[in-house]
């Protein structure tokens, strides 16, 4: 046990703390965070009266009017506090919500101002004086504790501040509402607006309503009843059934309608009896309530009055004088009869709902009414909440379908399930009964409802749909959803009216469900009986209500001392929360603990938001180190150790235990950051790392590991300004030579700009570091970077040597991006560099199946350049299907860059298959991307295969214009130097400038010969026997090209091979008749062919 102010370690037997003197928490007493309803009412003119009334009078008046407010507060639900001087404090809320505590605590205002008038004509008459009071009334958040010993108030929080000052700025004889309170108490609340108060120690102004009136609860006036109905077939198609069988039989039945609070039971009933018509049925309802003056009987009162209405007796005596006795009470005629059960009901029944002259001539003679009623057309009685219903009532209902056996009427009981649990014997299987269960709306029609509740736009698809996941079907907690929404633009917080509708069904737990719940909530929505009994053994801090000294959970291991017969009384608690249908089982192939989940996330989210912070904080804490929590890996361990921390953090906590809680958790999400991070899961990467670097100190050693990892995401995820200012600030931290040196790599890589040479200058500086470092990481990256800078020129061999090691590297880290980045690389190698077609395919399939697997990326990546070399054959569908999963997969991977490469290697192969205008929409596409990520790193490569198309075209002057801008970036690489000279050249030939075009081929050539690439050399002599057609030289342009086909033969190069031999002959024929080949002749696209027709 600590002490609750300065935290120090105390014996459990401590009645104060021995340091500070602060009372300590007694066994069983706790705080709870609860929306409550506060009332303040005061007195005005008392130091008035104390000067014209004798002391010993004034005791007496001031006793007679707080005896009158007490009797007004706890009459209507509501807790009386304190009494301050002359004011009243109540709340209404505490130590039981109730679902309609707003409108409880306005009803009971209303009733003080109605009972201190009465009160005042007494003393005008005896005394000469009148008593004035204002009220105050508003709704919100506040900490609930019953902890005597504390010396604490009951209730605290702004709510009670905000509620005393609206109490002072109201007038005499004046209720001041604040807007909380107006909202949760429904549309049928009559106020007046008095604008923006300026209320003292409140920073923004209220805007206060005077209460003029409190209109009627029925569920019609307080909920959307005016929006259409939806769904419900099942239940209107039983309803009618059961209403054709009592009319066909003339015979009463009962249908029991039960279902969760707002599941829509009223308004499927109106429906249905809408759709009936008066024509078909007479009807009338009733409505069980919670609390006031009511008759036991006023539910069944109501309705009988509604049948009388609308067919008033007297028009029918005449027609059933003359009738048979529709019922089975023998006696006088039907008549007389009629008119004797009319006076016993008019004597109580229909007077005050109450059953005089007793329960069973009530009986006897409302059956009789019935039965007349029934004679020409079946009657419906509709009787609503009857959760609330008294047992006379139930055992009215009981007698009714026993007596009417000759009579068509159907009785309709509405309930909350909590009928079962308090009165099973009332909803067991009758012969003339029928209990129907009405469940949530599907999500289809959910979302129909939400669009009739509110203009739903389509920029908030997103929000709608977090909506509907949160209401899970029930139609209001979706209407109140989606309210809040429209009343404060909040869509994740949950409004007052939920919170204390849900609240209600908590605090109706005893103590140890109440536990057992809060305990779950804390675990998460779905949570295992183990993992509550080992919480619940988690001692003083980990139940700091008192839990640990009052023996845990009845039934959790220990909690009494023994194990014996421990799961089975857990299992009750947990059995009798499933019957309230708060948790349920969930069912999950395989052994393993006995698993349960709440039955709505709203449910838990109530229950959750309902303990305090402090609670909640060290229930986190135990949390994390449940074996089942750790299990599931750092984000869930993590996850709970920031909450405990944060609530620590949010009292003001400070000291040894919150700052070793934001260590573990900052640790511990890092760690777990870094996991996602190597599996390429690069949201749950930016998460876990983003919350690990806040809870840092940029100070700390630590920092800038998790600072250069969380650039590393955000750096992938295309949100490049705010990678690079991250990597900037781990260079400005205290040194570490390692960090720094990954740091400088990954700018070096992302400012692509300054070209291939810049990183691979910056990966063979870092490498160093790396080896002495054995950072198996650093030197994976560092030998692709190495890597790619000799493929740029053309050495595919070098290039694999170090790709090799960098694969190595990649597998010692275990780090997925990485050995993805090494073998597409590798895979860019197979496809550009000497390897043959046919064993580089089946290099990359076998490296696909040894490295792929259940990585993503690495399939993702090896994909790419697989599909080319399946196009290089000519196998278009096996290269497009590679394709189409490499998208799929870069879709859920998140990478920002895919949208620049992926459409890269599709134009490709599209160039290939002899598609160049969908080769040229993919390079645009690709085009768009690198500018939207201000990444330039293939900038040159899609301008390069983009203006290739422009030349295969004849478009001299446009290719012409696209090549200068290339010449503004960084010198180019070798693969892109050769052609560029190509292009040139045959721009150059095409202008009519020979002997410039002849130099620009000549050298493209020979650039081309320092290369391994056997198609760099070949779409280079290529480009010099199209520069040589278009001049006219036969035989050199023959030459060229059959020098271009043995080298796309050499690679085994399908489409280039036949490109080759095409303009072999072509040349060959033109040279024979003594003319130039047409200048439009179409070349590959990089790789591409000579003459295709688009599909």
């Amino acid at each position: 046990m600590h002490c609750p102010s300065c935290e120090r370690a105390l014996p459990p037997e401590a009645r104060f703390c021995l340091s500070c003197g602060t009372p300590c928490a007694t066994p069983g007493s706790s705080e709870e965070r609860k929306v409550v309803t506060v009332v303040f009412c005061d007195l005005v003119g008392s130091t008035a009266l104390s000067g014209v009334l004798d002391p010993e009078t004034l005791r007496s008046v001031t006793l007679r009017y707080f005896d009158l407010m007490r009797q007004q507060i706890e009459s209507h639900g509501g807790t009386l506090e304190k009494f301050i001087g002359d004011a009243v404090m109540a709340v209404f809320g505490v130590p039981v919500t109730h679902e309609d505590d707003a409108r409880r605590a306005l009803s009971a205002a209303l009733g003080m101002l109605d009972a201190l008038a009465g009160l005042n004509t007494d003393l005008h008459a005896a005394l000469g004086i009148r008593l004035n009071v204002r009220i105050g009334v508003n709704t919100g958040s506040v900490v609930a504790g019953s902890d005597a010993s504390a010396r604490q108030a009951l209730i605290s929080g702004e709510t009670v501040n905000v509620a005393a000052r609206l109490e002072q700025n109201a007038a005499a004889g004046q209720i001041l509402v604040g807007p909380a309170t107006v909202l949760a108490a429904g549309p049928t609340v009559r106020t007046r607006q008095l604008g923006p108060l300026l209320l003292k120690g409140k920073s923004e102004p209220v805007i206060g309503y005077q209460l003029l009136g409190l209109g009627g609860d029925d569920p019609e006036l307080l909920r959307r009843f005016d929006v259409s109905f939806v769904g419900r077939h099942h239940e209107l198609a039983a309803l009618d059934a059961a209403f054709d069988r009592a009319a066909r039989d003339r015979r009463a039945r009962r249908v029991t309608l039960l279902g969760d609070a707002g599941m829509g039971k009223t308004r499927l009933v109106r429906e249905w009896l809408d759709r009936l018509g008066n024509a078909a049925a007479s009807w009338g309802t009733g409505r069980c309530r919670p609390y006031g003056d009511h008759g036991s009987l006023s539910p069944i009162s109501d309705a009988v009055r509604q049948l009388l209405a609308a067919d008033p007796w007297r028009a029918r005596t005449p027609a059933c004088d003359g009738a048979a006795d529709p019922g089975t009470l023998g006696g006088p005629p039907a008549g007389a009869r009629t008119a004797e059960a009319l006076d016993v009901l008019s004597d109580g029944l229909l007077r005050d709902g109450t059953p005089n002259p007793s329960l069973e001539d009530t009986g006897a003679a409302l059956a009789h009414l019935l039965a007349a009623l029934s004679a020409s057309r079946p009657v419906v009685l509709v009787i609503d909440d009857c959760q609330w219903a008294g047992d006379p009532l139930l055992d009215l209902l009981d007698r009714l379908v026993g007596k009417l056996e000759q009579a068509a009427v159907l009785i309709v009981c509405l309930s909350r399930p909590e009928l079962l649990d308090n009165r099973p014997d009332r909803c067991r299987y009758r012969p003339a009964g029928q209990l129907l269960m009405l469940g949530g709306l599907s999500p289809d029609e959910a979302a129909a409802l939400a669009v009739e509740l509110c203009e739903v736009s389509a920029h908030w698809d997103t929000g709608l749909q977090r909506l509907l996941e949160r209401a899970e079907g029930n139609p209001l907690h979706l209407e109140h959803l989606l309210a809040a929404v429209s009343e404060t633009g909040a869509a994740d917080e949950l409004p007052p009216t939920l919170q204390a509708l849900l609240g209600a069904r908590i605090d109706a737990l005893d103590r140890t469900e109440r536990i057992a719940l809060d305990l779950a909530s804390v675990v998460g929505r779905e949570f295992a009986a183990e993992e509550l009994a080992e919480l619940s053994r988690s001692g003083p801090e980990g139940a700091p209500d008192g839990l640990a000294h009052h023996g845990g959970i009845p039934g959790s291991p220990g909690a009494d001392g023994g194990e014996t017969h421990a799961g089975d009384r857990l299992g009750a608690v947990l059995r009798r929360l499933g019957r309230r249908r708060l948790i349920e089982h969930t069912h999950h192939p395989g052994s393993g603990p006995e698993l349960f989940r709440f039955t709505s996330g709203l449910i838990q989210e109530v229950t959750y938001e309902r303990m305090s912070k402090r609670t909640r904080s060290e229930r986190h804490a135990h949390c994390a180190e449940l074996r089942s929590v750790r299990e599931r890996g750092d984000a869930a361990a993590g996850g709970h150790l920031e909450l405990a921390y944060r609530y620590r953090a949010e009292l003001g906590l400070r000291g040894e235990r919150t700052e070793g809680l934001r260590l573990a958790a900052a640790l511990t999400l890092a760690r777990g950051g870094a996991r996602a991070l190597a599996r390429s899961d690069l949201t749950w990467a930016d998460d876990l790392l983003g919350r690990a670097a806040r809870l840092y100190s940029p100070d700390e050693p630590a920092w800038t590991s998790v600072a250069r990892r969380l650039a590393d995401v955000r750096l992938a995820l295309g949100r490049t300004r705010e990678g690079r200012a991250l990597l900037h600030e781990v260079l400005r931290a205290p040194a570490d030579p390692v960090e720094a040196a990954h740091a400088r790599l990954a700018l070096a890589v992302a400012d692509s700009a300054l070209g291939a040479g810049a990183a691979a200058r910056a990966a063979r500086a870092a490498l160093p570091v790396f080896e002495a470092a054995q950072d198996d990481l650093g030197q994976a990256r560092a030998c692709i970077r190495t890597a790619q800078e000799h493929q740029l020129h053309g050495r595919h061999g070098e290039a694999n040597r170090l790709l090799t090691r960098a694969l190595a590297h990649a597998v010692g880290a275990d780090a997925e991006p990485e050995r993805a980045a090494a073998l597409g690389a590798i895979g860019v190698s197979l496809w550009r560099g000497p390897e043959p077609v046919s064993g580089a395919v089946a290099r990359c399939r076998s490296l696909l199946a040894e490295h792929g697997g259940e990585r993503r990326t690495v399939r993702a990546t090896l994909n790419c350049p697989l599909a080319v070399l399946l196009a290089l054959q000519e196998q278009w569908s096996e290269a497009r299907a590679c394709l189409a999963e490499a998208t799929r997969l870069t879709a859920e991977l998140g990478y920002a860059e895919a949208d620049v490469f992926l459409p890269v290697f599709a134009a490709e192969v599209e160039s290939l298959a002899g598609r160049p205008q969908q080769s040229r929409r993919l390079l645009d596409g690709a085009a768009q991307a690198g500018l939207r990520l201000g990444d330039s790193g293939l900038a040159r490569t899609i301008l390069l295969d983009t203006v290739r198309i422009m030349v295969d075209r004849g478009e001299w002057g446009t290719a012409s214009h696209r090549l200068d801008t290339i010449g503004q970036g960084p010198d180019p690489a070798r693969a892109d130097a050769v052609a560029m000279g190509g292009l040139r050249a045959r721009i150059a030939a095409g202008q009519g400038r020979p002997d410039e075009a002849v130099a620009l081929a000549a050298a493209a050539v020979d650039t081309a010969a320092l290369t391994d690439s056997p198609i760099v050399r070949a779409l280079a002599a290529l480009d010099q026997a199209h520069t040589f057609g278009l001049l006219g030289r036969w035989d050199e342009a023959v030459s060229a090209a059959a020098d271009a086909e043995r080298r796309f033969r050499q690679k085994e190069h399908l489409p280039g091979t036949r490109w080759a031999l095409e303009l072999v002959s072509r040349a060959s024929r033109a040279g024979s008749v003594g003319t130039a080949l047409d200048a439009p002749e179409r070349a590959p696209s990089r790789s591409g062919p000579a003459d295709a027709v688009e599909e």
